[in-house]
């Protein structure tokens, strides 16, 4: 739950205690009064210097503002905050856009933290700072001190707890956003920290709201996971039953081919979600590592699949080629089924694992047990079948019989005698009287 405004503005007024005369600024409030942005020009010509001030509640796992443009292909420098690993300080972070991806820590800009940065009751985080060259940027970036209306940006992230020492610290993708002008001429004066006033009814102040979106969610990381998730924890499994239970070879295929299409799908969508995240940028990390090799297993299952119903098809032999797609398959189940377990944590969600892990064991015992109670099934059937002669010594039914006639060994003669014939055991030697 987000606090009120009224929080927020007081907790950022007792963030500045020693200052007594009010600095020239112009002041931005969000809609959803998660974030407030002063920002403050030093009118001195000789100075490159600007004083901000961002102030953002402890459940907003971070809070950011795009100087220069009001989009992130603007090429927008941003200044990114998020709590401290004590989770009693700020984290500043400067960074630069390149698209709608994560943006990158850029060591070049100096920030210097000011006094009575940090946690103030316990409900708001505030960081004062002094940015010695955030005027101008590379790519041509730029902020123009003359503008009554220069373009900016926000965005602030969902609920969460983003602790972190480390500027380069990546984070989830943004919960609200959208973009503002700013009156600089109205920021322009005395050199200071600017100061959120101590209002409950406190509005943006030299600056006005252009567009904003709340609830935002990466839908292409969510649909990874269900295809990847429904492809080795259903499709998948289901395919074994269908070989082994229901007996259709036709299809079994047609069911490894539907798994091996979610496969390939929930690959593409998860390389460009890596593209999307400096965590994931470099395709290092043991998810993606894990993920290429399953890949890999998946064409290979298929294609000695494939290749080995068709050399059955011509000889009727089962072939070499069997035991591998099997226990390939099965392997890649398995390391399919285990990365997912690694996703959810490098998508800094880990407490989704405990839902994957619900379906894992909810599934995949039934999917045996089913195997089982079929193989039972199986054998107990072989018993009602055998023939009653296994079971007391008498075959009543002599003539369903097939095994082939038995040969006597010869027998034996003297020496130098003529050498016996060989007789079959079930039939009568000629010439004898046969009793019916």
């Amino acid at each position: 739950m987000r606090l009120s405004m009224r929080q927020l503005v007081l907790v950022s007024f007792a963030a500045f205690p020693l200052v007594t005369t009010a600095v020239s600024s112009s002041i931005f409030v969000s809609p959803e009064k998660d974030l407030a942005f002063a920002l403050n020009i030093p009118d001195d010509s000789s100075s490159t210097d600007l004083f901000f001030s961002i102030a953002f509640p402890v459940h907003t796992a971070w809070a950011a503002v795009g100087l220069g443009a009001d989009t992130m292909k603007g090429n927008p420098l941003v200044l990114m905050a998020y709590p401290s690993a004590s989770g009693k300080n700020v984290t500043i972070s400067p960074r630069r856009c390149s698209g709608h991806s994560e943006p990158v820590y850029d060591s070049g800009i100096n920030i210097e933290a000011l006094p009575e940065t940090g946690l103030f009751n316990d409900t708001t985080f505030v960081f004062n700072g002094r940015c010695s060259n955030c005027r101008s940027w590379s790519r041509d970036g730029k902020i123009d001190i003359s503008s009554t209306g220069q373009a900016m940006a926000y965005a602030t992230g969902p609920s969460g707890d983003t602790r972190s020492d480390d500027p380069r610290e990546s984070v989830k993708v943004h919960w609200t956003f959208g973009s503002f002008t700013m009156d600089l001429v109205h920021a322009t004066g005395a050199a200071g920290v600017p100061e959120i006033p101590a209002s409950a009814n406190v509005t943006s102040v030299g600056s006005v709201q252009q567009s904003a979106e709340t609830g935002y969610v990466d839908k292409k990381a969510i649909l990874h996971a269900v295809v990847m998730i429904l492809a080795f924890v259903g499709v998948w499994p289901f395919g074994i039953l269908v070989l082994r239970v229901g007996g259709s070879v036709r299809w079994h295929a047609i069911n490894q081919t539907v798994a091996f299409g979610l496969v390939l799908i929930g690959a593409i969508i998860g390389f460009v979600i890596s593209t999307s995240y400096t965590r994931s940028s470099k395709f290092n990390t043991a998810h993606q590592i894990i993920g290429i090799f399953v890949f890999i297993f998946v064409i290979a299952q298929l294609v000695l699949g494939f290749l080995h119903h068709r050399i059955y098809k011509k000889t009727q032999q089962t072939t070499k080629l069997a035991p591998i797609h099997i226990w390939l398959g099965r392997g890649a189940i398995l390391l399919g089924i285990v990365n997912g377990f690694t996703g959810f944590p490098l998508a800094l969600s880990p407490n989704y694992d405990f839902a994957l892990l619900g379906v894992v064991a909810a599934v995949l015992p039934a999917f045996l047990l089913i195997l089982v109670l079929k193989r039972v099934f199986k054998r107990f059937m072989q018993k009602v079948k055998q023939p009653d002669a296994e079971v007391n010594g008498y075959n009543m039914e002599p003539w369903h019989d097939n095994q082939q006639p038995r040969v006597q060994p010869l027998a034996s003669h003297p020496v130098g005698g003529d050498p016996g014939t060989p007789t079959r055991s079930d039939v009568p030697p000629q010439n004898t009287r046969q009793f019916l």
